[in-house]
């Protein structure tokens, strides 16, 4: 089984109760033939673009263990749910961290140098990592 992070973001004006019923079913799922790794809920945030004439999307994060088999099972039942925008399924590294939920003003946590890094070049800094 690899390693994957599956970004989900749902319809922020759907009711509580059916974001959470898709979140559970998703983890159901992915606990049920793979591995959770972690689980992060990023809130509400404003879309980049408008999806489906909405603004606003509820992200939440799943890090998992799975085979192919359950990305494809996940994918159709995603795909079909009225209340999910979008989804992706990213492959990691086996090590690879879960990147940090985003801070309220929208950026990501600071280094101890104070300065904000990016999560594109953190990925791009582990996947140029020699391999052993």
């Amino acid at each position: 089984m690899a390693l994957y992070d599956l970004m989900l973001i749902l319809d922020a004006e759907a009711p509580e109760e059916r974001r959470t019923e898709i979140l559970d079913g998703t983890r159901q799922a992915i606990e049920a033939d793979g591995a959770l790794v972690e689980s992060q809920d990023w809130g509400a945030r404003h879309l980049a673009f408008e999806i489906d004439g909405r603004d606003d999307g509820a992200y939440h994060l799943f890090q998992l263990e799975a085979a192919p088999p359950l990305l494809d099972r996940l994918g159709r039942t995603l795909r079909i749910t009225d209340e999910v925008l979008r989804f992706r399924f990213i492959r990691l590294k086996p090590g690879q961290p879960t990147p940090p939920p985003p801070r309220p003003d929208g950026r990501r946590g600071e280094d101890e140098r104070g300065e904000v890094p990016s999560p594109v070049a953190a990925r791009a800094a582990a996947d140029a990592a020699p391999r052993r």
